[in-house]
């Protein structure tokens, strides 16, 4: 099964998108035809009267999502680009499905039924793809369809590549080893399987799929040399530039006529882009306030009975370009819990939380009191969390690009916490995370962060009722 994977996965991709999109199709057909919303006045046509016409259809999709590449094993390809492929795969395939009932005179398709059809069948199509991109991470989380990599380089930029395949197991990374240079520090907790000149030999004894080279620029030969050796090896090769760690993520690979390029990318959350945001906060937040009123009264009384103090917490805490503002929360300490400390960092096992507080801060249900300060336009729903003024200074000096994670507002959730670095985590690991935030923002991106904190929300809720 390990060998077999990825063309396992890629059969079961091709089948889930031709059900889907026949599902949709045959969803569509009854919503207009059969569900009584919309009048028939030409009568109701026989279901297998399209059938036919559904089945072409799904092959024509399916055959335009493979020339897009939908089908091959890109394991860095996220939710978001994933659907971006298939919505242009989908209006392609409504295309060419629309030209061929135009030029096909045996049967007059219904023009409001093709309308309906290409949403229902492009989010079948994206319902499908979650529960196969689902099963596919739950495989590898076990070891099934699991690559294993080499790591040769050294120093801080594969320790990052290590610590970021160690957050993602769905990835199917399972690193075997690391090659060491002998001019950079070399990794801590991976076992060194030789020197770099061995890259052929270590390769082949330990059944190793791909190599990611981690060197200088100033090793360009050594880059060169680990190539040539492995020629006659099936090995695939992930070369990761040192200019990455300078830049951080503010690139994006580009060609002009064939020639590659890293491109600086630009900062996407100005004019229209900001506004768009600012209406889905609002809009957002509104909801959400709405729908949690029953919530907030429970656990406000839940507070308030299990330890004197207020309900609300409000701390100061730096917003974007620096300005600042009162972050609200409900209260998960005990009063006054920094009047001797100061401002230090809260623990797993902090003795200063509450009984409430605990559960409160495990499920993050802590920060709901802040929709209000996403409301007022303080906070965005999504964002780099805000931080207290006496840390912004700090690490401002010591850490590089921290003050670019001000250039949004600050958010309730973001793109680090969701992969796993809350709390008492690297800050530098955090501000990496936040920046890629920064400099790719959208709207989808959004969404994405907010299901998965909604997905986190539930499974810390569920563990703490078990």
């Amino acid at each position: 099964m390990h060998n077999k994977a990825p063309i396992t996965f890629a059969f079961l991709g091709v089948l889930s998108d031709w059900i889907a999109v026949t599902l949709g199709l045959s969803f569509a057909f009854w919503v207009r035809f059969h569900s009584g919303l919309i009048d028939a006045p030409k009568g109701v046509p026989s279901y297998t009267t399209y059938l036919s016409a559904f089945f072409f259809t799904a092959l024509g999709w399916v055959v335009i999502f493979a020339f897009l590449g939908l089908y091959r094993t890109r394991r860095g390809l996220t939710g978001s680009e994933e659907a971006a492929l298939l919505l242009k795969g989908a209006l392609l395939g409504a295309l060419v499905a629309m030209s061929s009932a135009f030029l096909y005179r045996g049967v007059s398709y219904s023009r409001l039924y093709l309308a309906l059809a290409v949403p229902a069948a492009y989010l079948a199509v994206i319902g499908g793809r979650a529960l196969l991109r689902a099963l596919r991470a739950g495989c590898r989380r076990r070891g099934v369809g699991v690559q294993r990599v080499l790591l040769v380089g050294g120093g801080p930029l594969l320790e990052g590549v290590r610590r970021r395949i160690a957050l993602r197991p769905d990835l199917g990374y399972a690193i075997a080893g690391v090659l060491a240079d002998p001019d950079l520090p070399p990794p801590e907790g991976i076992p060194v399987l030789g020197p770099i000149d061995a890259v052929a030999e270590v390769s082949a004894r330990e059944k190793i799929a791909r190599i990611f080279l981690v060197l200088p620029e100033s090793h360009r030969e050594r880059i060169v040399e680990v190539l040539r050796a492995c020629e006659n090896l099936p090995l695939e090769f992930e070369i990761v530039p040192d200019i990455f760690g300078k830049l951080g993520e503010r690139m994006r690979v580009s060609d002009m006529d064939g020639i590659p390029m890293l491109v600086v990318k630009d900062f996407p959350l100005e004019a229209w882009n900001r506004f768009l945001k600012r209406t889905f906060d609002i809009a957002g937040s509104a909801v959400l306030l709405v729908l949690f009123a029953p919530l907030f009264l429970i656990l406000a009384i839940a507070v308030r009975i299990d330890s004197p103090g207020p309900v609300f917490y409000r701390q100061r805490r730096i917003a974007r370009d620096g300005r600042v503002f009162d972050i609200v929360k409900f209260r998960s300490m005990v009063r006054d819990a920094e009047k001797e400390t100061g401002p230090v960092w809260a623990s797993a096992a902090d003795r200063r939380r509450t009984r409430v507080g605990g559960f409160l801060r495990r499920t993050s249900l802590d920060e709901l009191p802040q929709l209000a300060n996403v409301l007022v336009g303080q906070m965005s729903l999504v964002g780099p969390r805000p931080e207290r003024p006496f840390f912004v200074r700090r690490f401002e000096r010591d850490i590089p690009r921290y003050f670019d994670r001000h250039r949004v507002k600050s958010g309730m959730t973001g793109w680090a916490q969701v992969n796993g670095l809350r709390g008492n985590t690297p800050i530098e690991e955090r501000t990496r995370f936040d920046v890629f935030y920064v400099e790719n923002w959208s709207i989808l991106f959004d969404c994405k962060i907010l299901l998965l904190t909604a997905r986190h929300v539930v499974e810390q809720a569920v563990r703490a009722d078990s």
